[in-house]
């Protein structure tokens, strides 16, 4: 007897094999971060586009929508780069040695306690979906893009995952943020390196992060240079890796300088710098990117409509718990006693206004 499979038994099976959640949706958050993981167990290190491409390809006849779908999968490799799953090493020689690019390491296994005696558990076996023994493993649960291991009794969980060969992360380390400045001073900065920077030159298929359209669609901001002139953040896409971030000056759409970021020695990627630059632009400017605080139980949701810096994602997914965003680019649940500290953080390191509306 031959039997007609259908995509959603196939998926299905796929989601048990991985130990995604039951009762969620097929292709969900935490679906995609499991099944990305362990393709880069086999593939890394390797380009972020090899992973994406792998991905997609390994579920032609599974989803209708393949371009969206690889924007869905490109978003959640990027917050596993950000939480410290994969690493990210710049200027890899290829085959070329005029030609550089930005590929991914699985970083090795390791955890981070958490105060309630919890750990995240971090970094990618070749050989497992997550490095931990069988029984062990049964207790890792996934939350959304995290996998957390909650302490059993009186247990000291942190000397189980050491003795299991786990490097112990402090969470002082992992949540190490830049030095604060405010949005004047981050800004003047980045333009006085600019400022100095030789002309560039032509840029080819440079993209363009447009602050002045007003809409809280991230994706909308990003435009072709047309005629704009001013300092702007861009990115252009490398022959290999991940698409180059950076800080241009623009006239009338043509580049003049181009400041490329990371800067060296600056341990944050390009995106999170970039990020950043864009958010003190907007503050200047006196429209701020903003967020949604909503009462929620047992605290309060904060709503993001655009990326933060992988920093600041890490510390609100650790202060609180990252959940599913609801009409927004992503959400995190924050307890009551710390909702003042975290605005307070918003507003401080990136320049966030609390939409009134």
């Amino acid at each position: 007897m031959i039997e007609i499979v259908t995509a959603d038994i196939v998926k299905s099976a796929v989601r048990a094999a991985l130990g995604a959640p039951s009762g969620s949706v097929l292709l969900d958050e935490a679906y995609l971060a499991l099944a990305l993981r362990r393709l880069a167990g086999f593939l890394c290190p390797g380009s972020p586009r090899t992973l994406v491409r792998a991905m997609v390809n390994s579920h032609r006849g599974l989803v209708d929508d393949l371009v969206g779908f690889a924007e869905r999968v490109e978003e959640v490799l990027d917050t596993l780069v950000a939480i410290g799953d994969l690493l990210e090493v710049r200027d890899v020689a290829l085959e070329d040695d005029e030609v550089k690019g930005t590929w991914l390491v699985a970083a090795p296994p390791a955890f981070v306690a958490r105060e309630s005696g919890s750990a995240f558990i971090l970094g990618i076996s070749a050989d497992e979906q997550t490095p931990l023994p069988d029984e062990m493993r049964a207790r890792v649960m996934a939350d959304r893009t995290l996998r957390v291991i909650e302490t059993q009794g009186d247990e000291d969980l942190s000397a189980i995952l050491r003795e299991l060969g786990l490097r112990e992360l402090s969470a002082e380390g992992w949540l190490r943020t830049p030095r604060r400045s405010d949005a004047a001073t981050l800004l003047a900065g980045f333009d006085s390196r600019l400022a100095a920077c030789a002309r560039s030159g032509d840029v080819p298929d440079i993209q363009v992060l447009d602050g002045s359209k007003n809409t809280r669609s991230y994706r909308r901001r990003w435009t072709g240079p047309g005629r704009l002139t001013g300092n702007f953040v861009v990115r252009r896409p490398q022959t290999y890796g991940a698409d180059l971030w950076g800080y241009a000056e623009l006239r009338e759409g043509s580049a003049q300088k181009l400041l490329d970021l990371p800067m060296t020695g600056d341990r944050w990627r390009g995106c999170d710098a970039a990020w950043r630059i864009q958010m003190a632009i907007d503050a200047l400017a006196g429209r701020p990117q903003e967020y949604r605080l909503v009462e929620a139980e047992a605290g309060s949701r904060f709503d993001l409509y655009s990326p933060i810096p992988s920093w600041a994602r890490r510390r609100l997914a650790v202060i609180g718990r990252e959940v599913e965003p609801e009409n927004c680019l992503m959400s995190f649940l924050v307890a009551t006693a710390e909702v003042e500290a975290e605005e307070a953080f918003l507003k401080d390191q990136l320049y966030l206004s609390r939409a009134t509306a």
